[in-house]
C-alpha cells in the first residue's frame, strides 16, 4: 500500500487530489494538508511514501523551492502536480523527477505516484 501526502494551499485542489488517489486500490492518502498547516510528515506508522505536492496557477515555483527542499529531506518521493507548462519547467530545473501537468489525464497524476514509489523504495506493486 502506497502511503500519501497531498500538501497544498488550495482546498478544492486537495480535495480532487486526495478523493482520486483514495480510490485507487494500492493508494491510501493518511493527510491531506494546507502548506501552512503541516505539522512535520506524521509519525513513522504514517509516514508518507509519496508526498503530491501543487501550488496554485500563479504561484512562482522558486518561491516555494524552501517548502520542496523540505518535504524532499523527509525521504519521501515527491510527485508534484503543475497548472502550467511554465511551472513544470522551473520544477524540472529544481530537479524534480516526477512531474505531472493537472491537464493531463487522472491516470497520469496515479501512475507518476506509483513510479515515485516504485523508485523510492524499489518496490513492486502488485
Amino acid at each position: 500500500m502506497i502511503v500519501i501526502h497531498v500538501a497544498c494551499d488550495d482546498e478544492a485542489f486537495r480535495a480532487v487530489v486526495a478523493e482520486l488517489l483514495g480510490h485507487q486500490r494500492d493508494m491510501r492518502v493518511v493527510r491531506a494538508l494546507a502548506l501552512e498547516h503541516r505539522d512535520g510528515m506524521g509519525t513513522v506508522a504514517d509516514a508518507p511514501d509519496v508526498v503530491v505536492y501543487g501550488i496554485p496557477p500563479r504561484s512562482e515555483v522558486m518561491s516555494h523551492a524552501p517548502e520542496y527542499r523540505d518535504m524532499a529531506s523527509t525521504g519521501a518521493a515527491i510527485v508534484v502536480f503543475c497548472t502550467s507548462p511554465d511551472q513544470a519547467a522551473d520544477f524540472e530545473h529544481l530537479g524534480v523527477e516526477y512531474v505531472v501537468d493537472a491537464n493531463e489525464p487522472a491516470r497520469e497524476l496515479a501512475a507518476a505516484v506509483r513510479a515515485a514509489y516504485r523508485h523510492r523504495s524499489g518496490h513492486t506493486i502488485h
